[in-house]
C-alpha cells in the first residue's frame, strides 16, 4: 500500500474529532506584521516574479478609489498587486462564527488541470471509438515494460505536422526520445505500429466526420445540445433566473471519469474471464446517459466577431419549419419509450442527420447522447450491426468530459470546517515532510508554520500543491467555501445596517460600501448584483484552488482576507489576455473543442511554468491576513489556500475600465454567455445622474460607440421594415435579453406579437415563423433624437476643454505678442471650466507676471494720492500768488527713478505679450527727459540777486511740472532743496523773531529736520537758535518721560512740571499727561484725608470703597495718606473677618476667651477704627450684649463677682445622677444621708452615730448636725423651711439653657455645663417620678423599698435645689412623705442572708510585674515588656492590651479608656467583650488533674449561690479564648444554711461535672497577620494553656 491510500485509509478510520459549537479567533491569524519593501524573500517556485507590493500612508488611505487610480498605471502591467493597510486599520470581523454555515464544493485537484483532465477525455474518446468499431479489448501498448503515453504521443505527432510528416521525415525514433524511451531497439517501429493501430483509425474517423458535407456540424451553445459543463464551478451572479420553461438542459458527459481502461495500464487478470477468453464485462458498468429537450442545429447566422488569436465558436442555428425558435427537438430512445404512453413523435418519424431521411427506421440509430437519428450505412465506417452497448456520434463522442464540474460538498461551520482543514495539513504533511521539517521555524518568521511536528515553509506548500494538481496517481479530494453570498449569510465587514454605531461601516475601505463610492461606475448600476456589487465571502482549506479566470466583464476586484493562513495568487496582465487564452488552447485543444466557454466556468488550472514558456507574463503574490489584493480589468487570476482563511471579495469599475467591459460584453455575446448587467443601460445611467466635463471626457467615446452602432441597429431593422414602437419605462432585464446570442438589448429589441422572446436585430429572422415583417415590432427605449441629443450634449461638454486649448492655440499663433486682456480672458474661461487643464499652469504663470509687471508699470504712471496733511499750518497765507506748496511728506514722493523705468521697459521686451500701459511708460520715459534737462539747466544757473525772484518762479513751475511725472529725478529734487531754502528761512523769520510765538518741540524738529534736508549751513542764526531750543525742549522731555515711565509716582515728583519756563519747547502731550496724572493723584490724597479726619456728623468709610480706593492710587502713585488709611483698613477687614467666623462658629478653639477677646476687640475698635462701617462688628456687638443678659439670668449668677459659680453645682450634679447609680448600695451599714455608711465601730471605741427614732436610720454625727433632724422623715428639709444656698427649682433651668443666644451655645462654657445639669438632672427626674408613680399605689408601698427611697433622697439632698417638672411639687418632700409611710409599717420577716461563692485566681495572689501590670500572662513573658497596657476601672489592675485582646485605637487614643478586665467580669457574672474566657481548675484545688476539656463552670456557681465548685466540659476553642487558673474557692451560701468559709488549705471541696457544650459564639474578627500583636497574643496563649494545664 502506498503512501496515498495509507493516508486515506487513516484519515476515513480516524476517531471523530471534536468540534467547538464556535469559532475562536485566537486560533488563527489575524494580524500580518507591516513588511517594508525591498526584504530578502525566499525564491518562487518556477522562478516566478511578485508583483507589486504597495504600503500607503493614512493620508493616501482616505481614498480608495484615488489611490487606486495613482498605483494603476504600474500594477497593471502585473494584472494584480497587493496592498498593506497603515498601521492602526484593522477591518472588524463580525461573522457569527457559531451560526454561520456555508455549503462547500469538492476539488480534485489532478482533474483541475488543463492538460491532465484533457488526456482522460481524449483515452476515454479513443476507447469508445474502438469498443464501437468492435474492438472493446483494445489495451494500451507496452515498450520496454513501460506503458506508452497515448496522449503525449499523439500531441507531439500533432506538434510535429501529423502522421504523415513524422513518417516522411522519419522522426518516430525522435518521438521515441521525447517520450522518454532511450537504447531500445526497434523503438521507432514499435512507437509507429502502436500509433498506426491505437490512434491514426481514430484520428481518421474524426477528420472524416469533420470534414464529411453530410456530418452535422453542432451548435456548441450551453442551452443547445452540446455537452457543456453542467456544474458551473461559480453560480450565476444574476439576481432573477433568465430561463424559460421552453429552456433546455445541456447533456453530460457519455462516460464517467474512469470508464476507459485506456486511461490505465491493463490488468492480465481482469481481461479474461475463466474460460481465458476475452470478457467485457468490466465496460458493462459504463453508465447509460438519456437526454432529452435537446435542439437541432440552425443554419449559421453572420454576426460581427472581433479578431482574437482564439477564434469564437461559430453557432449553427438551425431553421426548421415545424419548429419554433427556441423549441427543442424531442428525442425518443428505446428506454423512453417504454415509459412514455403517448408520445408525440414516434421512432419512425425520425430524421437521418447525414441524408435527412426518415425512411427505414428498422437501420436508424439514435445516439444515446444527443437521441440524433442516423442511418447505420450512413455512417462512415458504416455499422453492419446494431451495437450491443451505448453508442454516441462523432459530436457526443468528440465533446466527452464536457461536463466536467465540481461537485457539491458538505455543509460546514467554520468550527467544523477549521478541524477538517487542521487535521488534513497535520496527516498530509507529515506522511509528505518536505526537507528541512525538523527545523524549528524563527521568531517572526511569517513564512512558515508548525504543522503538528512538521515546519512547513510557504515554498513548500506551493510546491507540494502543482506536484499534486500534475499527478496522475495522487487524487486528493479538498473542500471549498467559494462565493458565498453576502447578501443570505451577511457580510463579514460592518455595515450602516447591522453595525450603524461602529466606524468601519462607514469606512471607504469597507467592501459593502466600495462599488458605491463617487469614483466606481458600479454605484450607476440600478440593482444589486451579488458578487459584483455585494461581496461574496470565500472560506478556504489547505490546496482549495480557485482556477484560472477574468472578473465578470473585465471589471476591477479587490479581496481581503479576514484571518487565516496565506493565499496565493497568479496573475497575467490584462494585455497578456489573448496570449494566456491561445497558451491553453493549445495546451488541451480538445477541451476547447468540446467547451468553447471553458474558461468562463472556473474549472481549469495550467501550471504557471508552462504559461511562462508560451510567452505570457505572470506573477504571484502572497496574501496574508488583513491585506488586500487588487485584480485589474481583463487580467486572468488563479490561486490556491494554504489553509484555512477567510476572505471577502467585491467588484468595481474605474473609467478606464469602460472600453474593456464593452470587448467583454461583445466577447459574451460570441459565446452566447449571460451577462450580469447591460453595459448600455449603465452607459445611460451615467449620462442621466453624472453631466460633469470629467464624466463627458471618459464617457464619450464609449457614448459614440454606443450610440453609432445603436443607429447602425436601428437602420438595419427599418431596412427589413420592421415596425417600430417606443417604450419609455425600463423593463425587466429578461424582457430585454436577445433569446439566442443572450445579449441585454436596452435600447432596443426586435419584438413578436406571438411570442414573449425579444432577439437582438442581427437575430431579428430566428425570432418567429411568420415571416412577415409587420409581424415584428423594433420595441425603442429613447428615441433617434433623444439619443443623438444625449451624445450631443455630452459631445459638447467634452470638446470644452478641446475648444479652449484651440483658442489658446490660435491666440498665440495669430501673434507673437498676445494682448494681455486675451489672456485674462482666456484665464478666466479656463477657471470657469472644471476639468483639469495642462495649459493652465504655464498659462497662469504667464498672466501673473505680466500682471506683476502692469502694477509696477502703474506705479510710475499712477500717482499715489498722500494720506498726510500737509504740513504747512492750516490756514497759513502763501508767500505769494504763483508760490507753490511743496509736500515734506516721503509718501507723496516718487520712489523709483528713471533707470527703474528703462529696467521695466526692458523687461517686457522679454515677456510675451500687449497692453498700453508698454506705450505710456515709453511717453514717461520721454518727459523724464527732457524735465531731466531743465532742471541741470537751472542748477548750472547763477542768477543776480535782483533775478533772484524770477528764478525762484522758474525752478517753482519746473518742480510743479515734475511733480506731475512720477519719476524721481536728482537734478528735480536738488532745484527743490533751492525753493525749500527759501521758504523755510521765511518761515523762521516769521517764527523766531515774533516773541510771543510759542513753538513746540516737535515744531523745532521739523524745521530742523527741513533745514538739513534743504542744505541751510549750520552756521545760520536761526539754526543755532533752533539747536539751542532742541536741547532745552529734550532735557525736559527726557525728565517728563522718566516720570511717566516710574511704575509709582509721588505727588512731589509731578509738582515740579507744574510751572514752567514758556521759552522752552515742550511736547503738549507728554505735559498732559503729567498733569492729568497729577490731578487724579490730588484727588486720591484728597479723599484719603477727608475719611481719615472722620467729621462726627460726616459719612464714614465703607470697606470696600476705600480697598478700592488704595488699590487703584497704589497702581500709579506713593500718597501717604493713602497709605495710612489701607493699613486701618486692613485692621478693620481683619476684625470684620474675626467677627463673621464668631457668628458663623467658625471660631478656632483655644485657650482664650472668647468673650474677652471681643471686649479687647470692641475697645480696639472704639478708638482706632471708628472712621469705618463695621457691619459685621455690629452683629456681634448685639450677640454679646444678649449673652451678658443671659448669664444674669442663670441662678447661680453672682453680682458681686460678674460671673457664674457653677462648677460646684455641675459636681454635685455629675456624682449624684450616674445612670449606673440608680440602684442602692447593697451594704446594710448605708444608711446615712451621705455617701458613706455608718458602720458599728472598733471595740472600745464609743460611736458618734445617731439614729431616727422613726425609721431607725443611722447618721454620722457630723450629718446629724444639718439641719437637727433625719432628712429622710423631716419634710423640714424639702419645704424650704430650712434654708439652702440652692433655692431655686429645676423646672426653670431648660427655659433658661433655651433661651441662650446663639454665641453662648456656641462659645459659653456655662451654656455647655448647664446643658449638662439639665440633661443629667432631667434624667434623674424621670427615674424619681417613675418611682413614685410606681409607689403611689398602696400595694406597692413595700418596705424593702425604703434603701431605694433613701438612695434617690441621699441624691436630691447633695444637689440641694428642687427636682420635679412642675414648680408646683417637689421630688424630695414626696420622696419624705414616702419615706415616712413606708417605715411606719411593720417589718417583715428577713430571710437569711445569701452569700456568692468567692474566687481566688492566679492573678490575685501573682505579685505586680516590672512594668506595674498583674496581667494573664502572669509576668511570664519577657518581650510584652513596655507593650501599651490598659487599666481596669474595678480593680485598678493594669493589664497589656494584647494579652486581654483590648484593641488599641491607634489614630485617636483614648487617654483614660472604660475597660473592666476578664478578672472582675468573672466575679461580676458579666461577659468579658472582647473574647471568650475559660478557668482552668489548679490541681491543688481538686487533688487531682482534670482532662483537657474540663473547665470550671463560674457562671452557675455564681448564680446558684454554689457551696461546690462545678465543672463543665467545652469543645476545643474557636475564637480568642484566654485561660484563668482558680487557685483558692470561698464556697457561697443560699440563705438555707450557715456554711463555714473555707480556703484552699482545708480539705478540698466536693466538685460537681456538669456536661456542657453550649453552641460556639460568633467569632470575633481576628487580628491581621502581620500585626506583630497577633502573633504575640497567640503565644500567650499557648505559653497560658501549657503552663497552667500542664504545671511544671
Amino acid at each position: 500500500m502506498d503512501v496515498s491510500e495509507d493516508l486515506t485509509e487513516r484519515y476515513r478510520n480516524a476517531p471523530p474529532i471534536p468540534v467547538p459549537s464556535s469559532l475562536d479567533l485566537s486560533t488563527v491569524k489575524t494580524i500580518t506584521p507591516r513588511m517594508l519593501q525591498g526584504g530578502a524573500r525566499e525564491p518562487r517556485p518556477f522562478g516566478l516574479t511578485d508583483c507589486p507590493e504597495f504600503f500607503p500612508t493614512a493620508e493616501e488611505f482616505k481614498d480608495p478609489m484615488a489611490y487606486i487610480k495613482s498605483i494603476s498605471p504600474n500594477a497593471k502591467e502585473y494584472g494584480i498587486c497587493k496592498i498593506i493597510p497603515p498601521e492602526g486599520w484593522k477591518m472588524p470581523f463580525v461573522t457569527d462564527t457559531e451560526n454561520f454555515r456555508f455549503k462547500t464544493r469538492l476539488q480534485r485537484l489532478n482533474s483541475i488541470e488543463a492538460s491532465s483532465r484533457a488526456k482522460l477525455n481524449f483515452l476515454e474518446q479513443l476507447y469508445q471509438f474502438h469498443k464501437q468499431q468492435g474492438n472493446p479489448r483494445v489495451v494500451v501498448p507496452t515498450i520496454n515494460h513501460k506503458p506508452l503515453d497515448l496522449w503525449l504521443l499523439r500531441k507531439e505527432v500533432q506538434r510535429l505536422g501529423g502522421y504523415d510528416a513524422v513518417t516522411k521525415g522519419k522522426k518516430w525514433s525522435d518521438l521515441g526520445r521525447i517520450l522518454g524511451y532511450r537504447g531500445i531497439p526497434g523503438l521507432s517501429t514499435q512507437i509507429k505500429n502502436s500509433y498506426t493501430r491505437v490512434i491514426l483509425p481514430f484520428e481518421h474517423f474524426c477528420e472524416r466526420a469533420r470534414n464529411s458535407p453530410t456530418t452535422p456540424v453542432t451548435a456548441r451553445d450551453a442551452h443547445l445540445k452540446t455537452h457543456t459543463n453542467t456544474n458551473s464551478a461559480k453560480p450565476s451572479r444574476l439576481s432573477t433566473a433568465i430561463t424559460s420553461r421552453e429552456d433546455t438542459s445541456p447533456p453530460a458527459s457519455p462516460l464517467t471519469t474512469t470508464s476507459s481502461p485506456l486511461s490505465e495500464p491493463p490488468d492480465e487478470s481482469e481481461s479474461k474471464d475463466a474460460n481465458g477468453k476475452a470478457s467485457s464485462s468490466n465496460y458493462a458498468e459504463v453508465q447509460e446517459r438519456v437526454l432529452k429537450n435537446n435542439v437541432s442545429p440552425k443554419k449559421p447566422v453572420s454576426s460581427a466577431v472581433l479578431p482574437s488569436p482564439v477564434p469564437p465558436p461559430v453557432f449553427y442555428d438551425k431553421d426548421k419549419p415545424d419548429m419554433k425558435i427556441g423549441t427543442p427537438e424531442v428525442r425518443i430512445t428505446n428506454l423512453q419509450a417504454v415509459n412514455i404512453s403517448s408520445p408525440t413523435i414516434y421512432r419512425e418519424q425520425q430524421n437521418c442527420e447525414i441524408c435527412h431521411k426518415k425512411n427505414r427506421g428498422e437501420e436508424m440509430l439514435l445516439c444515446d447522447g444527443c437521441d440524433c437519428g442516423f442511418h447505420m450505412f450512413c455512417l462512415d465506417p458504416p455499422l453492419d450491426t446494431i451495437p450491443k452497448d451505448q453508442w454516441y456520434c462523432f459530436t457526443c463522442l468528440s465533446g466527452t468530459g464536457g461536463d466536467f464540474g465540481f461537485d457539491e460538498g458538505e455543509e460546514h461551520s467554520l468550527s467544523s470546517f477549521q478541524a477538517r482543514d487542521k487535521e488534513f495539513r497535520r496527516l498530509w504533511f507529515e506522511s509528505h515532510s518536505p526537507p528541512n521539517s525538523e527545523i524549528l521555524p524563527d521568531d517572526g518568521d511569517i513564512t512558515k508554520n508548525r504543522i503538528g511536528n512538521v515546519t512547513v515553509s510557504e515554498y513548500d506548500v506551493e510546491e507540494e500543491f502543482w506536484r499534486l494538481v500534475q499527478s496522475p496517481h495522487e487524487t486528493v479530494e479538498i473542500e471549498y467555501g467559494a462565493d458565498v453570498h453576502s447578501t443570505t449569510h451577511g457580510s463579514a465587514m460592518p455595515t450602516m445596517e447591522t453595525h450603524p454605531l461602529d466606524p468601519y461601516s462607514k469606512d471607504p475601505w469597507n467592501l459593502n460600501n466600495i462599488p458605491i463610492l463617487p469614483d466606481s461606475l458600479l454605484r450607476f448600476i440600478k440593482s444589486d448584483i451579488s458578487g459584483m456589487t455585494v461581496p461574496w465571502t470565500y472560506v478556504g482549506m489547505a490546496f482549495s484552488t480557485f482556477c484560472w479566470h477574468n472578473e465578470d466583464h473585465y471589471t476591477y476586484s479587490i479581496n481581503y482576507m479576514h484571518w487565516g493562513e496565506t493565499k496565493t495568487w497568479y496573475g497575467i496582465p490584462g494585455q497578456d489576455a489573448e496570449k494566456f487564452e491561445a497558451a491553453i488552447k493549445c495546451e488541451a485543444p480538445d477541451l476547447f473543442e468540446a467547451q468553447p466557454d471553458l474558461l468562463f466556468q472556473l474549472v481549469t488550472l495550467m501550471n504557471p511554468q508552462r504559461v511562462t514558456e508560451a510567452g505570457v507574463r505572470v506573477y504571484a503574490c502572497n496574501q496574508r491576513a488583513g491585506e488586500l489584493v487588487i485584480t485589474f480589468p481583463k487580467a486572468y487570476h488563479a490561486g490556491f489556500n494554504h489553509g484555512l482563511n477567510f476572505n471577502e471579495a467585491v467588484n468595481f469599475a474605474l473609467p478606464d475600465w469602460l472600453p474593456l467591459g464593452r470587448d467583454c460584453v461583445q466577447r459574451y455575446r460570441e459565446h452566447r454567455k449571460l451577462p450580469v448587467f447591460s453595459h448600455d443601460e449603465l452607459l445611460v445611467t451615467i449620462t442621466q445622474q453624472s453631466q460633469s466635463i470629467r464624466t463627458a471626457m471618459w464617457l464619450i467615446d464609449s457614448l459614440k460607440e454606443m450610440t453609432d452602432r445603436e443607429m447602425a441597429d436601428r437602420a438595419k431593422a427599418r431596412s427589413l421594415g420592421i415596425g417600430e414602437i417606443l417604450e419609455e419605462e425600463d423593463r425587466p432585464e429578461d424582457q430585454y435579453q436577445c433569446n439566442i446570442c443572450k445579449a441585454f438589448c436596452y435600447l432596443s429589441q426586435i419584438a413578436c406579437q406571438c411570442s414573449t422572446k425579444v432577439v437582438c436585430v442581427d437575430h431579428a429572422d430566428l425570432l418567429c415563423d411568420n415571416r412577415a415583417p409587420h409581424h415584428l415590432q423594433l420595441r425603442k427605449r429613447f428615441t433617434d433624437e433623444d439619443l443623438m441629443d444625449t451624445y450631443n450634449k455630452f459631445a459638447e461638454r467634452a470638446a470644452i476643454p478641446s475648444a479652449w486649448q484651440n483658442k489658446l492655440l490660435k491666440l498665440l499663433s495669430e501673434s507673437a505678442r498676445p494682448a494681455l486682456r486675451s489672456l485674462r480672458a482666456l484665464l478666466a474661461e479656463g477657471d470657469r471650466i472644471n476639468f483639469p487643464l495642462p495649459e493652465m499652469t504655464s498659462l497662469r504663470k504667464c498672466v501673473t507676471r505680466a500682471n506683476e509687471w502692469v502694477d509696477s508699470a502703474n506705479s510710475f504712471i499712477i500717482r499715489k494720492q498722500s494720506r498726510k496733511r500737509s504740513r504747512r499750518s492750516k490756514g497759513r497765507p502763501s508767500l505769494g500768488e504763483n508760490s507753490i506748496s511743496i509736500s515734506d511728506d516721503p509718501g507723496d514722493r516718487p520712489d523709483r527713478g528713471l533707470d527703474d523705468l528703462y529696467a521695466l521697459l526692458r523687461e517686457v521686451e522679454t515677456l510675451g505679450f500687449d497692453c498700453q500701459e508698454i506705450a505710456t511708460l515709453r511717453n514717461l520715459a520721454q518727459q523724464a527727459e527732457e524735465t531731466k534737462l531743465k532742471a541741470a539747466t537751472l542748477l548750472n544757473t547763477s542768477p543776480p540777486e535782483e533775478d533772484r525772484e524770477d528764478f525762484l518762479q522758474e525752478c517753482k513751475r519746473l518742480l510743479i511740472h515734475g511733480s506731475s511725472l512720477n519719476v524721481l529725478l536728482d537734478e528735480l529734487t536738488e532745484v527743490e532743496k533751492i525753493v525749500d531754502r527759501e521758504q523755510l528761512v521765511n518761515e523762521l523769520e516769521e517764527k523766531l523773531d515774533d516773541t510771543d510765538a510759542t513753538i513746540t518741540l516737535e515744531e523745532v524738529r521739523q524745521f530742523l529736520t527741513r533745514a538739513r534736508i534743504c542744505g541751510l549751513p549750520s552756521d545760520n542764526k536761526f539754526m543755532k537758535m533752533l539747536d539751542a531750543r532742541q536741547k532745552e525742549g529734550d532735557d525736559w522731555e527726557a525728565r517728563a518721560r522718566s516720570v511717566l515711565e516710574q511704575p509709582i509716582k509721588t505727588i512731589e515728583e509731578l509738582n515740579e512740571f507744574a510751572d514752567m519756563d514758556p521759552s522752552i519747547p515742550i511736547d503738549p502731550t507728554v505735559l498732559s499727561r503729567l498733569m492729568t496724572a497729577r490731578a487724579k493723584a490730588i484727588d486720591f490724597e484728597k479723599q484719603a484725608k477727608a475719611w481719615l479726619a472722620c467729621e462726627p456728623n460726616g459719612a464714614k468709610a465703607r470697606l470696600p470703597d476705600v480697598m478700592r480706593l488704595a488699590s487703584r492710587a497704589s497702581k500709579d502713585f506713593s500718597i501717604y495718606s493713602v497709605q495710612l488709611l489701607k493699613r486701618s483698613a486692613d485692621i478693620a477687614a481683619d476684625l470684620e473677618s474675626r467677627c463673621e467666623n464668631v457668628l458663623r462658629n467658625r471660631y478656632p478653639d483655644g485657650d482664650d476667651d472668647v468673650f474677652g477677646a471681643i471686649a479687647k476687640w470692641k475697645a480696639y475698635a472704639q478708638e482706632h477704627l471708628n472712621m469705618f462701617v463695621l457691619p459685621t462688628f455690629d452683629k456681634l456687638e448685639v450677640q454679646l450684649r444678649l449673652h451678658q443678659n443671659w448669664i444674669k439670668d442663670i441662678p447661680w449668677y453672682c453680682e458681686d463677682h460678674k460671673e457664674t459659680h457653677s462648677q460646684a453645682v455641675l459636681e454635685d450634679v455629675l456624682e449624684n445622677t450616674r445612670p449606673e447609680d440608680d440602684l442602692p448600695p447593697s451594704d446594710e451599714f448605708f444608711t446615712c444621708i451621705c455617701n458613706s455608711s455608718v458602720r458599728p465601730p472598733p471595740n472600745g471605741v464609743q460611736s458618734d452615730a445617731v439614729q431616727c427614732d422613726h425609721c431607725f436610720a443611722r447618721f454620722h454625727g457630723e450629718c446629724a448636725k444639718n439641719g437637727g433632724s433625719c432628712p429622710f422623715c423631716d419634710h423640714h428639709h424639702w419645704n424650704g423651711a430650712i434654708h439652702k444656698h440652692r433655692s431655686f427649682h429645676f423646672c426653670f433651668l431648660p427655659t433658661i439653657l433655651a433661651s441662650a443666644p446663639e454665641i453662648s451655645k456656641n462659645y459659653s462654657e456655662d451654656y455647655k455645663q448647664l446643658e449638662i445639669i439639665v440633661h443629667r438632672v432631667d434624667r434623674l427626674s424621670a427615674v424619681i417620678g417613675q418611682f413614685l408613680s410606681y409607689t403611689s399605689v398602696s400595694e406597692n408601698q413595700r418596705p424593702e423599698y425604703i434603701p431605694q427611697v433613701r438612695h434617690y433622697m441621699r441624691k436630691l439632698y447633695k444637689i440641694q435645689f428642687a427636682v420635679s417638672p412642675n414648680p408646683d411639687i417637689s421630688f424630695g418632700l414626696d420622696l419624705a412623705g414616702l419615706h415616712r409611710i413606708l417605715a411606719g409599717r411593720p417589718p417583715l420577716t428577713r430571710p437569711k442572708k445569701r452569700r456568692r461563692p468567692r474566687f481566688t485566681f492566679g492573678q490575685d495572689v501573682d505579685q505586680d510585674g516590672s512594668d506595674g501590670t498583674r496581667c494573664i500572662c502572669r509576668g511570664r513573658t519577657g518581650y510584652l515588656l513596655g507593650y501599651p497596657t490598659v487599666e481596669c476601672e474595678l480593680c485598678n489592675k493594669r493589664y497589656h492590651t494584647g494579652c486581654v485582646f483590648y484593641p488599641v485605637d491607634k489614630v485617636n487614643p483614648q487617654p483614660n479608656p472604660r475597660f473592666m478586665c476578664p478578672i472582675c467580669c468573672l466575679r461580676k457574672n458579666k461577659t468579658y467583650q472582647y473574647s471568650d474566657v475559660r478557668v482552668i481548675p489548679a490541681e491543688t484545688l481538686l487533688n487531682e488533674k482534670q482532662p483537657m476539656d474540663v473547665y470550671v463552670n463560674t457562671k452557675e456557681m455564681l448564680d446558684t449561690f454554689s457551696k461546690t465548685i462545678i465543672l463543665k466540659k467545652m469543645p476545643p476553642p474557636h475564637m480568642h479564648t484566654l485561660f484563668v487558673e482558680l487557685v483558692q474557692f470561698q464556697p457561697g451560701s443560699d440563705g438555707s444554711t450557715t456554711t463555714a468559709s473555707s480556703s484552699s488549705s482545708g480539705p478540698a471541696p466536693r466538685t460537681q461535672m456538669i456536661n456542657h457544650h453550649p453552641p460556639p459564639p460568633p467569632a470575633r474578627a481576628h487580628l491581621p497577620n502581620g500585626d506583630p500583636r497577633s502573633r504575640t497574643i497567640v503565644n500567650i496563649n499557648l505559653c497560658l494553656r501549657s503552663s497552667t494545664r500542664r504545671p511544671g
